[in-house]
């Protein structure tokens, strides 16, 4: 399969007048010079997937959702040193869920290896992302401080699932430094 993005990109190129091309080949380069930054951290819990939201009178809420930002806030958030992510991010996690009593002792070995994951009714990979991004942001009702501004920053999100004997989160998130102002005035960013 051609990289569809790529042909548009030269159509465009050759229809569109250098007064569009200029500017766009400038702002194309400032946003390659922006520098990434890079944090990786575990959350030593046994992984949980999302649950559904309910509608509890005229309140939705997510069952679990504020036990696990209580304890992110508490065990995880003071090994981040002040962490708050603002800017475009990237997020990388990693679910390692507790390799169930009834494998083998060959399965327990194969899945310490990542050889065999999980797949079953295990959970499903995107309620396990859920449930990290949510425990990430803050919850200014209950008191939770957080590390990610809203997880709508996440542009690209990638989640795996393993077994381990040492069930945890392990995440890393690589996000923008400073986002030029040209950038911001483009995209209708304010401060």
């Amino acid at each position: 399969m051609g990289d569809i993005n790529f042909d548009n990109v030269v159509k465009m190129l050759e229809q569109f007048p250098d007064r569009v091309t200029k500017p766009a080949r400038e702002i194309g380069n400032i946003i390659k010079s922006i520098k990434w930054k890079s944090v990786s951290f575990i959350i030593n819990t046994e992984p949980e997937p999302s649950h559904r939201p309910r509608l509890c009178g005229f309140r939705v809420y997510v069952p679990g959702a504020a036990k696990h930002q209580r304890f992110f806030d508490k065990e995880v958030l003071p090994t981040l040193k002040g962490l708050f992510i603002s800017t475009p991010c990237i997020v990388d996690i990693d679910v390692y869920c507790k390799t169930p009593k009834s494998f083998s002792k060959v399965q327990t070995l194969l899945a310490e290896q990542r050889l065999i994951r999980p797949w079953g009714n295990i959970g499903d990979v995107d309620n396990f992302c859920k449930t990290v991004l949510d425990m990430c942001q803050p919850n200014e009702k209950r008191g939770i401080t957080g590390i990610m501004e809203n997880d709508c920053l996440v542009v690209d999100c990638t989640t795996r699932k393993f077994y381990s004997q040492s069930p945890r989160y392990e995440i890393h998130i690589k996000y923008m430094g400073k986002v030029p102002d040209t950038l911001k005035k483009l995209m209708k960013l304010s401060d």
